[in-house]
């Protein structure tokens, strides 16, 4: 068949673009790293754009510059937990121009805060740069990133938002203040709206707090502390925070000054050699400025630590903080503690003695009232806040480094029973008391404060548990260890950790909450300048068992209120538990710091008083402490009323008088039953008509079973049926005599008292001994045979008398025969019966006068054998 025209026009032109047509070319790619720039420079100029249009809305909605905030201070306003104002807190500020600043004090403040300040223009790039160098070279806070001009901006304009938005606007403002403000200017606002330090706004304030004299008239080395405080000014404060950091902050200062050629290498030197103490003359401060000290110091640092604001965030912003301070209880207990109006029991607390408090309450951990010292005036440049500060804790280490871990970790009843002996080993601490009591129960030697049984718990838990189980409990409870390298000390067991009366009423609050610890605070909200607000972001944790808890507090109820407890006021007629503490100077006897420590189910206060580095008290006799502890219990009862008793929780169950955990064997409260005597024997002169009982005892075995003031009484029975007791004794033996024919039974019980139990008596030992009624004689004729053998007759009835007493004890077997109801007695027993006849006292028996016909010598021989045999028993 012919192909269509059209299929052949097709095949044609297919041919024809075989033939004569080009293959298109591939189209190359760009190599992935141009892809990539091309990318990048996209984005980037995106974000320059965005970063441009960000930048002009937030200079757009920058704040106007308005001369009465950069003159006007916003200081930090402290409320009480009704609301009503603190008064005399952060509250005092003098204004000064800067004609009345020393220059000095001008050098200072440039060098160390801003040291090319006179030549930009607001904004300083190289001291952004240069602060990052400067931190790593020269320690942190040698130079910061901000010049002096925008922290004034901050200070005056500014929210403490970390945007992006609050730094482009601080940069435009510091450009714009620039130009319409002198550097003196800029400056003077500066100086008088930082914050100093001790409730002080600006440094004429400062000045005079601190050196008791106008800012004009400051020198170089008080310049330095001056113009080191605005960075930390809590930390800084040469009256009230840490004397060391002010000397270190002060030292950078200096350096920075002599760098800029202010100083001289000697004048730097000079000003080093002069401690921070001999510097300050702190001036006079108001009662109210003296009473809330210690709060304002408190609050900046929560706000740092657990708010996590920095210093330019708290200070001139106007912080509002709402505390848990009881304004009208804290002003009571420190107006009556201060003007020495608290019953002593002494005429007044010495002057060189020192004393702080905390009151906090126990289900919240929030602080209510605080004694930073019992001066009311700072008045010397030595003043601490005590409450604050960390001293050795005492024995009031005793229920977390000894018993609560064991209880915790063991189960522990507070019925065990421990040993107050002494100790062996390179720590070996003696009580307070002379001598040693030897075992008694936890509760008892809690409740006396042993010190030898609280040793002995710290080493069973360790060695059984691990040091971990001692170490995880205390720091549970806010108490840091201490440490010798990586070990755990052992003299933590009778308090060398160290701790302030704000940390130890915060452990003792755990024991009274049922085990939740609360990490003390004064602060319950924030609120900033915008209205705004945070709350404490403190919570409560369980720091340990509710059983372990109760059981500790238990235990410290008897120390208050228990005949015998350390506590010497008296027991309050509300449930209380506590517990006092004393460490004493190096190799010495006398008191160092005495601490009380005790809580009710509402609140928990912590005293500590003691003397001062430079005191020169030889002793520290009176319990002052516990006279204040008293005091303010009874102060913050009659403010909130009567708190409720603490409640067992049913984790706990009790036997008599003790308390177990429930599920457990209480094995310490069920002693061993006490043991018995054992190897009785009687030794006896028929003749003589006296002899003894003795016996072995195992006394060792009882001490360690929980048994003391062991006696036994003994108690014999006749042929006849009649019962009599021979006598009690402390001693393994008793003397007998005038025995009765037939058998007589000596019965004998120990008797010992157990610390859980009370008198106890031991199951019985028994020995007998018998006597055969003796024939009577019958009547013969006499004839010569007789008459002729009378002289042999008194040695036949010696030889008789020598084998009835040789048979009756010495045989064991006939007639007179020992029985025991032990064979192998622990030790042989003794006679202290003294014998006629003889020079010297005989092993076993008294000896007699020799019967009628018989020799000395026979008689010694008679008893050697009555010795022999006992002890042939024994």
């Amino acid at each position: 068949m012919e192909r269509s025209r059209v299929a052949r026009r097709q095949d044609s032109t297919t041919n024809k673009r075989k033939k004569t047509g080009k293959q298109p070319k591939t189209k190359s790619k760009k190599p992935m790293w141009k892809r990539i720039f091309l990318l990048g420079f996209m984005l980037f100029i995106a974000a320059v754009i965005a970063f441009g249009a960000y930048t002009v809305y937030a200079i757009a909605t920058a704040p106007e510059l308005d001369e009465d905030k950069l003159v006007d201070t916003y200081p930090i306003q402290l409320l009480s937990a009704e609301g009503e104002p603190l008064e005399g807190a952060g509250q005092i500020r003098e204004y000064v121009s800067i004609d009345d600043i020393s220059e000095v004090m001008q050098q200072a403040v440039v060098s160390i805060e801003d040291r090319r300040f006179y030549e930009h223009n607001g904004i300083d790039l190289r001291r952004i740069g240069g602060a990052v160098v400067a931190n790593l070279t020269d320690g942190f806070g040698a130079e910061g990133g901000s010049t002096i001009t925008q922290q004034l901006v901050k200070q005056s304009f500014l929210s403490t938002d970390k945007k992006l938005k609050r730094k482009l606007q601080e940069q435009w403002l510091a450009l714009k203040l620039e130009r319409e403000y002198t550097k003196e200017q800029i400056l003077e606002m500066y100086l008088n709206k930082n914050y100093y330090g001790s409730g002080g706004y600006g440094v004429q304030t400062a000045s005079k707090r601190y050196f008791n004299k106008p800012v004009s008239e400051v020198n170089y080395q008080e310049a330095a502390i001056l113009a080191g405080l605005p960075q930390r000014p809590s930390a800084y404060d040469p009256i009230n925070g840490d004397q060391e950091l002010t000397r270190y902050r002060q030292e950078q200062v200096l350096s920075a000054m002599k760098r800029d050629g202010h100083i001289s290498e000697e004048q730097y030197n000079e000003a080093l050699d002069v401690s921070i103490a001999d510097v300050i003359s702190p001036g006079e401060e108001t009662e109210e400025e003296a009473f809330t000290r210690a709060i304002y110091s408190r609050v900046l640092n929560e706000l740092e630590e657990d708010y996590g604001l920095e210093q330019s965030d708290i200070y001139g912003t106007g912080l509002k903080v709402y505390t848990s301070i009881n304004k009208e209880l804290h002003t009571k207990i420190n107006s009556d503690i201060k003007s020495n109006n608290v019953n002593l029991q002494t005429s007044s607390f010495p002057e060189d003695l020192r004393m702080g408090a905390t009151v906090l309450n126990t289900k919240t951990g929030e602080i209510v009232a605080i004694v930073d010292s019992q001066q009311a005036k700072q008045g010397d440049t030595t003043y601490r806040d005590y409450s604050n500060e960390k001293y050795q804790i005492g024995s009031t280490a005793k229920p977390f480094f000894d018993y609560g871990p064991g209880i915790e970790n063991g189960q522990w009843s507070t019925g065990k029973v421990l040993l107050d002996a002494k100790l062996d080993g390179t720590y070996s601490p003696n009580n307070y008391y002379s001598g040693f009591r030897g075992p008694n129960t936890m509760r008892q030697y809690l409740k006396i404060s042993a010190n030898t049984p609280a040793v002995r718990a710290f080493q069973e838990v360790r060695d059984e548990y691990g040091q971990e189980a001692i170490e995880s409990f205390v720091k549970n409870v806010g108490i840091e260890p201490s440490y010798s390298g990586d070990e755990l000390n052992e003299s933590n067991a009778l308090g060398t950790a160290e701790a302030s009366t704000t940390q130890m009423a915060a452990a003792y609050a755990t024991l009274g909450a049922n085990g939740m610890y609360t990490k003390p605070h004064l602060i319950q909200k924030i609120e900033f300048n915008d209205g705004s607000s945070i709350n404490s972001p403190i919570k409560a944790k369980q720091a340990m068992e509710d059983y372990t808890a109760y059981m500790l507090t238990d235990m410290l109820r008897d120390v208050v209120s228990a005949e015998g407890g350390t506590y010497v006021p008296g027991a309050f007629p509300w449930d209380v538990a506590g517990k006092t503490g004393t460490t004493n100077e190096p190799n010495s006897t006398n008191p160092k710091d005495k601490w009380f420590t005790g809580y009710s189910t509402d609140y928990s206060i912590s005293v500590w008083t003691g003397k001062t580095k430079d005191s020169t008290v030889a002793s520290f006799d009176p319990d002052y402490a516990q006279y204040y502890f008293e005091y303010m219990m009874q102060q913050v009862t009659n403010a909130t009323g009567q708190p409720d008793r603490f409640q067992r929780p049913d984790s706990v169950l009790s036997l008599g008088n003790e308390l177990y955990v429930k599920g457990t064997k209480p094995k310490d409260l069920q002693p061993e039953k006490l043991v018995a005597p054992t190897g009785a024997s009687v030794n006896y002169d028929e003749e003589a008509q006296t002899g003894s009982v003795s016996w072995s005892y195992d006394f060792d075995g009882a001490q360690a079973d929980g048994y003391t003031d062991v006696t036994f009484t003994v108690t014999q029975k006749s042929a006849d049926g009649s019962e009599q007791v021979v006598g009690t004794t402390g001693e393994t033996s008793v003397n007998i005599a005038n025995l009765a024919e037939g058998d007589t039974t000596f019965t004998i019980v120990a008797n010992a008292t157990n610390p859980l139990t009370g008198e106890q008596q031991s199951a019985p030992a028994q020995a007998s001994y018998s006597i055969e009624p003796k024939e009577e004689p019958k009547e013969e004729e006499e004839n010569p045979s007789d008459e002729e053998n009378s002289e042999d007759e008194p040695s036949d009835e010696n030889n008789g008398n020598g084998n009835e007493n040789g048979n009756g004890n010495g045989n064991g077997g006939g007639n007179g025969e020992d029985t025991t109801d032990e064979q192998t007695p622990d030790e042989p027993a003794t006679d202290e019966g003294s014998g006629e006849g003889t020079d010297e006292p005989t092993d076993g028996d008294d000896s007699g006068t020799p019967l009628e016909g018989q020799s000395n010598g026979e008689s010694s021989d008679t008893n050697r054998g009555n010795g022999n045999s006992n002890n042939g028993n024994n």
